[in-house]
């Protein structure tokens, strides 16, 4: 049988027991193939971002980092920031820590007040949460005692503010009250 030579110069390898016979060299066909996967388009498209998403994203960072600098466990000499987990009672470095939510983020009245948050281990926070939320009640409730966690637990069943404007304004409430604070305690930031 008589070899074929392909466009690109290369012999088309012939398959003497098959009567389908390839019509280009393997380089050309792999070449065509990722051509047409690159020309594919994907079937997600990129997800555009609200401006109130934006501002409860920056609101929920500046918060996070306010209850892990106001309830720290201890100022290292070099600066670092030392936490206790409300949890477990690991101490970690802040940057290594949550915080954690009593409540879930969910209840847009108790999402960023201070009676509710604690610093709290990653592991027990994103992974094992439901297993360890009755720690947390019990070990919040002895820190902040019985009545101030019933104010919580009824001002979570209420309904709160969801716009821009109100996620902006708790950015820059907690923006500061976190830059006073890294000033007053002598305090490296993390982030």
């Amino acid at each position: 049988m008589k070899q074929k030579k392909c466009k690109c110069g290369n012999t088309i390898p012939v398959n003497r027991y098959s009567t389908i016979q390839p019509k280009k060299c393997p380089a050309c066909t792999y070449a065509d193939l990722y051509k047409k996967q690159s020309k594919q388009k994907t079937r997600f498209k990129p997800q555009i971002r609200s401006e109130k998403s934006k501002a409860m994203e920056t609101a929920d960072k500046w918060f996070s980092r306010y209850i892990r600098l106001r309830y720290h466990f201890k100022i290292a000499t070099d600066g670092t920031v030392l936490n206790r987990c409300i949890i477990t009672g690991t101490v970690k470095p802040a940057n290594q820590m949550d915080n954690g939510h009593c409540f879930s983020r969910a209840f847009l009245t108790t999402r960023y007040e201070e009676d509710n948050c604690r610093p709290q281990n990653r592991s027990s926070n994103r992974f094992s949460g439901e297993a360890d939320h009755y720690k947390f009640i019990d070990n919040l409730t002895a820190e902040i005692g019985e009545e101030r966690f019933n104010r919580i637990d009824k001002l979570r069943r209420e309904t709160g503010t969801d716009t821009t404007e109100f996620y902006k304004e708790q950015s820059e409430k907690y923006r500061k009250l976190t830059n006073k604070l890294i000033r007053e305690l002598n305090a490296k930031k993390w982030w």
